[in-house]
């Protein structure tokens, strides 16, 4: 009697408590798997909104450094893309219908984001004065 019970307490884990950790811990490595997928494009997204954001302040520099008399001329329907980001498309548009020695200016950059072809954009707004 003292060797079965000895024979059973050295009895490893049965085949469906095996099988069950090994569901619980693929559940959890496909949940942190895709936070990290999701992570991964998010920081592509900030990396293109950055760049956008940048060569639109660029532009606004540019047309701020331009004496006023040129900046609708030189500017307005003006379009460029942005260096590292393929498929992008920024747009000047320049509005002097309320004040003509006040210029609205509008700076849209669009790109397509990831693999799934989603349209981001930002846009950015300032004013330019007659000095």
């Amino acid at each position: 009697m003292i060797r079965l019970m000895s024979i059973k307490s050295k009895r490893g884990f049965s085949f469906a408590e095996v099988i069950l950790a090994i569901a619980i811990m693929t559940f959890a490595l496909v949940g942190i798997l895709g936070t990290y997928l999701t992570c991964i494009a998010l920081i592509s997204t900030s990396q293109n909104v950055n760049a956008a954001t940048n060569a639109a302040t660029g532009v606004i520099s540019e047309i701020r450094s331009t004496p006023f008399t040129q900046v609708i001329d030189d500017f307005n329907g003006m379009t460029f893309t942005v260096n590292g980001i393929p498929s992008s498309l920024g747009v000047v548009s320049i509005d002097d219908s309320v004040n003509p020695e006040l210029l609205e200016v509008t700076v849209d950059v669009s790109w397509q984001q990831g693999g799934n072809a989603t349209n981001s954009a930002i846009q950015l707004k300032t004013q330019v004065a007659n000095r």
